[in-house]
């Protein structure tokens, strides 16, 4: 610097500076507001896929549950639970599950259903348990069981009326 004060390439390199420190800021704090914007579609998925699983359990043990039937359709797959007086349905596809005529969406970006639901049935003694799994994909994969919808029953052998042994998904 001279001593009559700074010079025009002082002067640009320094604002030339804290644009680039002001460009780093806004591209960071956008970044930040991604992944909470994320986050939150995160958990409102998680919220509802525990409301579903609730919903559809209590439906189990209140109606009593003797029997299911998975029925594949073109784009869907429609899960029939049989209850003691009345029937109900899932309609499973890629970006809703509909249960009660409510239909549950993903927000989460690059999340769908699996239409092939995953399906056990096991005795054990003289009880059988009935577990169903919806997996959660996200871009088409399953990366971790802790996103899936699982739904279980556990039922006397007694009461045992119309459950399949096994179900293969012919859509995979």
């Amino acid at each position: 610097m001279n001593k009559k004060g700074i010079t025009i390439i002082e002067l640009l390199l320094s604002i030339s500076i804290i644009s680039i420190i002001v460009l780093l800021l806004i591209r960071a704090s956008l970044s930040f507001k991604n992944i909470e914007e994320s986050n939150k579609y995160a958990s409102n998925d998680e919220i509802a896929r525990t409301e579903i699983i609730k919903e559809i359990e209590s439906d189990f043990l209140k109606m009593h549950l003797i029997g299911l039937d998975i029925i594949e359709n073109n784009n869907s797959t429609t899960i029939k639970f049989f209850y003691e007086n009345t029937n109900k349905e899932l309609i499973i596809n890629q970006e809703s599950l509909t249960y009660n005529n409510i239909k549950h969406k993903l927000e989460s970006k690059n999340a769908t259903y699996e239409v092939c639901p995953i399906y056990k049935y096991k005795t054990i003694s003289n009880k059988y348990l009935v577990q169903l799994n919806i997996p959660v994909l996200i871009n088409g994969e399953n990366t971790t069981s802790d996103d899936d919808i699982i739904l279980t029953f556990l039922g006397a052998e007694k009461d045992n009326n119309d459950y399949p042994n096994q179900y293969n998904c012919s859509k995979k």
